[in-house]
Parts: C-alpha cells; structure tokens; sequence
C-alpha cells in the first residue's frame, strides 16, 4: 500500500501547487502541507 504522504508528494510535484493537489486529492491545503512536512522531518530536508 502506498503511503499517503507519498501520494501526496506526487500530486503536488504533478500539479506544481498545494492547492491544485488539495483539489485533486479531496484534502484541505493544510492537511497537504502537513504531509509534505512530515515527509521532509522524515528524510531530514
């Protein structure tokens, strides 16, 4: 199963916006960017 957060880094990488990605994936701005930073703390960037 792929990891939501993984999902997520694609769609906004994709659609080169946070909000375009929040549009895409049924999911409020702030939950995307939550997920996005969880990936950086994850992988220390």
């Amino acid at each position: 199963m792929i990891d939501i957060r993984l999902r997520v880094f694609q769609s906004v990488a994709n659609n080169l916006s946070f909000t375009k990605a929040s549009k895409e994936l049924f999911k409020c701005q702030p939950a995307i960017s939550r997920h996005i930073q969880e990936l950086e703390s994850e992988f220390n960037t």
